[in-house]
């Protein structure tokens, strides 16, 4: 019953949403890791892409090999300017001039929609100089990791896309997301960088948190090669508790606990043997002790009042001097 009720829903949206559209032919401009990553997605979702470009003949062939799409480099082929959606794929610095030369060369259809992949400054800025040569600019921004390391393709599966721009360009960023199996973020152009501040810190600023943990965990005389390795399945474990509890729930740890003692007895190790970290561990753990308190809303007073005062700094006791040799 439960599997009828769902083909019946499908086919309502279906209906109220009208015919399907055609799937659009896309060309990727950007033969690095993340153009790579995109064209070889799209296509194995069953978009067709037409080819992915790059400046340099050894990437495109990289990028080809990976990707299962035609690679090319040097001058544009003339199956770009035929592709019904156009994805710049490019350092940000290169985006506009990217646009720019599209527009020379005279690459560009009316009909077409040309998206670029920054997250950090909207469409109408970064192909402000092709807007009135084609349908519609946009954003379309993978919102994970992308490296050159192997699994990157798969960490698609499910992710999220930042997607900024005018109408049409939306439309399609759109329609590619859901046919790649991801969720769309629709944004506004003003909030871009706030948005891509947020990723970094989600992103960059994990990575890191780890290499602080680490060099605390080598100061501790934990060997250098395997303390990463020690502290990665630690991580991960934080990261399936928030896929599967959320927040506050997926919190854990002595703030949580109310261990007003353990957190002292942090600060006053890190002042000895780590000073440089403690205002991190400060700063962090007052929004550790934010999170704490939704967590576990009975949290002894007490024992919050104690933990605010030793992440604000005025509850430790001041590390003992060392001796004189």
């Amino acid at each position: 019953m439960t599997s009828e009720m769902s083909e019946i829903e499908v086919n309502a949206r279906a209906a109220a949403e009208g015919p399907a559209e055609p799937t659009p032919v896309v060309f990727v401009i950007g033969a690095g890791v993340v153009g790579t990553t995109l064209a070889a997605k799209l296509s194995r979702a069953g978009i067709p892409v037409a080819g992915v470009h790059g400046r340099q003949t050894d990437l495109s062939q990289t990028a080809s090999a990976l990707s299962g799409v035609l690679g090319s480099s040097g001058e544009l082929p003339a199956i770009m300017s035929e592709s019904e959606v156009v994805i710049i794929a490019v350092r940000d610095s290169r985006i506009p001039e990217v646009a720019a030369r599209l527009v020379s060369e005279k690459r560009l259809r009316p009909t077409q929609v040309l998206l670029h992949t920054s997250g950090n400054r909207p469409a109408a800025e970064m192909l402000a100089v092709a807007r009135k040569h084609v349908a519609g600019v946009g954003t379309l921004h993978p919102l994970i990791a992308v490296t050159d390391a192997p699994g990157t393709l798969e960490n698609l599966r499910g992710a999220a896309f930042g997607i900024e721009g005018d109408e049409p360009a939306k439309k399609a960023a759109v329609k590619l997301v859901r046919m790649m199996g991801g969720r769309a973020l629709m944004l506004s152009s003003e909030n871009m960088a706030l948005y891509h501040a947020g990723a970094v810190v989600a992103s960059n600023y994990v990575v890191a948190l780890a290499d602080i943990a680490r060099s605390l965990l080598v100061a501790a005389g934990v060997p250098e090669d395997q303390a990463l390795p020690a502290l990665l399945p630690l991580m991960t474990s934080a990261v399936n508790n928030l896929t599967e509890v959320g927040l506050p729930s997926a919190m854990t740890g002595p703030v949580v606990r109310g261990d007003a003692v353990s957190v002292e007895r942090h600060i006053e190790a890190l002042q000895q043997k780590a000073p440089d970290v403690v205002d991190t561990y400060r700063r962090l753990g007052r929004e550790v002790l934010r999170i704490a308190r939704k967590r576990v809303p009975g949290l002894d007073d007490g024992a919050v009042e104690k933990m605010a005062a030793l992440f604000e700094g005025s509850g430790t006791r001041a590390a003992a001097p060392k001796k004189k040799r």
